[in-house]
């Protein structure tokens, strides 16, 4: 008996020590399926990150690409908004599968310290994702502007509105 208050004990300040909340590991079937499910979400979490990765690969890559096309081909400034648009459109979407990737890494047994670590970085995309939609959005009314025929000397206040 005087062992395992003494194990505990080492576990509890080692746990103090890392400050993290102590959890006896599950045993049985429970326990299993609470491994399997937190290899599962390792796995969707990994995955969802590669992919994050890939699509603002593959947007530079694109971007890059079609600025050159661009240049070459001596196009108008309509093209480099569109190019601008797309690709923050795709940067939106970057940050969409990054904010899931951290979500699904939570969803097993979260710590306190995991959640805080959650709600920060949710935030930070969050608030990086709401100022980038707004200027793809205003880029979107650029675009229409300029599909439309419009100046941009005239304040889109001032601008007829049209009927959907």
């Amino acid at each position: 008996m005087r062992g395992s208050n003494m194990s505990n004990w080492v576990l509890n300040g080692l746990a103090i020590a890392i400050d993290q909340p102590i959890s006896r590991p599950k045993i049985g079937l429970a326990g299993i399926f609470e491994r399997i499910l937190a290899e599962l979400a390792e796995l969707l979490e990994v995955m969802l990150e590669t992919f994050a990765i890939l699509i603002v690969a593959i947007a530079v890559f694109i971007a890059i690409k079609r600025l050159f096309h661009h240049k070459t081909k001596g196009r108008e400034h309509h093209l480099q908004e569109q190019i601008r648009l797309e690709f923050g459109q795709t940067l939106a979407l970057s940050l969409e599968f990054q904010l899931a990737a951290d979500i699904v890494a939570t969803a097993v047994s979260p710590t306190w310290e995991d959640l805080s670590k959650l709600g920060a970085i949710a935030g930070i995309r969050t608030f990086l994702n709401f100022f980038l939609q707004r200027e793809v959005q205003e880029l979107q009314n650029i675009m229409d502007d300029l599909d439309e025929g419009k100046t941009m000397t005239e304040p889109r206040a001032n601008r007829p509105q049209q009927e959907p």
